[in-house]
């Protein structure tokens, strides 16, 4: 019983985390376009540009749907 309530509670402090960084993300964007701008700009200077495609390992094919190849009748 402790470890449902342990997990439930691990669980319900990453949704909150999250919450909060997606509102400060949010609040920063809205608040400071050019300090958001900035960010994006140094982010792709360490991390490279964004692919132009999902390639993905070979290993890997057909056990992830990105979403834009889900259906609305899909379940995952």
């Amino acid at each position: 019983m402790t470890e449902v309530l342990h997990n439930a509670i691990a669980d319900y402090e990453q949704k909150q985390f999250w919450q909060t960084v997606n509102e400060q993300v949010e609040q920063t964007q809205r608040e400071d376009p050019e300090g958001w701008a900035a960010y994006l700009t140094e982010r792709e200077q360490v991390l490279g540009p964004r692919p132009r495609s999902r390639r993905i390992a070979p290993e890997w094919e057909g056990l992830l749907t990105f979403p834009e190849e889900k259906d609305e009748t899909d379940a995952r």
